[in-house]
């Protein structure tokens, strides 16, 4: 059951569900008012509200609301014949809430770096150095450049602990994962740094609020509005989380007690998630770690002694599809992509990477191509030389814009061997795939072949069979949340 923002809610005027201005990026928060009801209403309408025994779930990560002392007021009083539209019409200083997309913060990012003492200060205590979308620059640009509106806040969520607000009736604490995505945070202590959230305003501890919640545990009852107006029974709200934390938790709920994998995740852009039993930032900054501090790392969301390592690559499936496209000619299949990558490798005879958009890891724009030869210019450290390609020369199958296919996924995935080794020491075990491209034998293979372990692909039993397929993951990580805790709650 999913709702379209932009399909259901014309009259705010969204592009995928959210407003796009240049480099400011932003979504309606009484647009996400409405989708609640609205999903509501659907749940209704399918006679299984009455079977409702837990809620969880997840929201976007670094986006944030910010609620008016009217807002709050009104969430703990909601009546049940009147639209949660009509009731929080003036509950928030910001009708328009920035998310992960927004990347107008710059300036506030090198302040707080600056009050951390510098990138590396700010990677060790929050997991990672200040990114543009992180919610703590976003809070600062607020202050600093709307103060009217400013002064009229009077608590802030996340968007996930905003949709738990909603359910309980009441501002739900946030999550420590979540929480580990503000760069306020400080995730060994487990608690927001004084230092950092005082450097935006000295009162933002308590905005923010002083409790931060495993997602697992209960934050609330859900609210009698919808026990009224939508049939639910009266029930326990499990704290919400980010979208890719939650994912990776419901990943681990399929894994034996005590194993883990890491969660490869092939869809517009790549993600790739992994549990560390031990913090990688240190004092000590000839680290591996501390030299390589791209990425980020989050407390683990269900697990007090462990964290997650997520590594974000931006030119994921798009430059896939481009380089099908471009090399295959633009009416090909992506059978004919698989055709062409399932080849030998090319390493290290050839190399190429791809990055149509600025990438993230690493900091790179533009199209690469390197082949060995002995007057090459660039020399690696063993002492292969390498020069610059504008198409690749040769291919084991004849035709030098096939070789592009397996470059690219060669490149791609080695980045992510070669990324995971800066957090993480020890051997992968295994690999979770998920996402648009997961189903793709020759993707899943070639991640198996470059990463050298197994990999697990979800899938979901249909009437006409297996489809190789991942559920909403997000969504069923609070699923699962949820159901622990109902069976706890009825073990006793």
């Amino acid at each position: 059951m999913g709702i379209v923002f932009d399909d259901e809610f014309p009259e705010f005027k969204t592009c995928n569900g959210r407003h796009v201005n240049g480099d400011t990026v932003t979504a309606p928060v009484l647009m996400w008012v409405a989708a609640i009801d609205l999903l509501m209403s659907r749940l209704k309408a399918t006679g299984l509200a009455p079977y409702i025994c837990g809620i969880s779930g997840a929201a976007q990560q670094h986006g944030s609301v910010y609620w008016r002392q009217q807002g709050v007021e009104t969430n703990k009083q909601l009546d049940p014949r009147v639209s949660l539209r009509q009731q929080f019409a003036s509950a928030f200083a910001v009708l328009e809430s920035p998310i992960w997309e927004d990347s107008s913060t710059s300036e506030q990012c090198r302040s707080l770096e600056q009050s951390a003492g510098g990138a590396c200060e700010l990677a060790r205590i929050t997991g990672s150095t200040a990114f543009e979308r992180f919610t703590g620059p976003q809070i600062a640009k607020i202050k600093e450049t709307q103060p009217h509106v400013w002064s009229q806040v009077s608590r802030i969520s996340l968007v996930s602990s905003f949709v738990a607000s909603l359910l309980i009736g009441d501002i739900a604490p946030i999550d420590c994962s979540d929480a580990s995505g503000t760069n306020l945070y400080d995730i060994q202590c487990g608690r927001w740094s004084q230092e950092l959230c005082g450097s935006i305003d000295p009162h933002l501890v308590q905005l923010l609020g002083e409790r931060v919640v495993m997602a697992n545990e209960v934050v609330g009852q859900l609210s009698s509005y919808y026990t009224e107006r939508y049939n639910i029974p009266q029930c326990p709200v499990v704290a919400f989380t980010g979208d890719n934390p939650s994912a990776f938790a419901g990943f681990e709920s399929m894994f034996a007690a005590g194993r883990s994998a890491a969660v490869v995740s092939l869809g517009t852009s790549d993600t790739v998630l992994f549990p560390l039993e031990q913090y990688p930032y240190s004092l000590n900054t000839s680290s591996v770690a501390m030299q390589h501090l791209d990425g980020h790392v989050l407390r683990h969301p269900t697990d007090r002694n462990l964290y997650i390592a997520m590594l974000c690559y931006k030119n994921g499936s798009l430059a896939r599809d481009w380089v099908r496209e471009h090399s295959l000619g633009s009416a090909s299949t992506w059978a004919d992509f698989s055709n062409a990558a399932d080849t030998e490798p090319m390493a290290p005879r050839a190399f190429g990477f791809y990055y149509l958009s600025t990438e993230i890891l690493p900091r790179a724009k533009g199209i690469y191509r390197f082949e060995q030869h002995k007057n090459g210019s660039i020399v690696c450290p063993n002492g292969t030389r390498y020069q610059p390609v504008t198409v690749f020369s040769t291919s084991n199958q004849g035709d030098s814009h096939w070789s592009d296919a397996r470059a690219i996924i060669e490149s791609q995935f080695m980045s992510m061997c070669v990324d995971y080794a800066h957090k993480e020491m020890g051997a992968m075990t295994g690999i979770a795939i998920t996402g648009g491209a997961s189903s793709n034998p020759t993707l899943q293979q070639a991640v198996s072949d470059i990463l050298g372990v197994p990999v697990f692909a979800t899938a979901i039993h249909t009437t006409k069979g297996v489809d190789i397929r991942a559920p909403a993951m997000p969504a069923y990580g609070g699923a699962i949340r949820a159901l622990d805790q109902h069976m706890k709650l009825t073990a006793t």
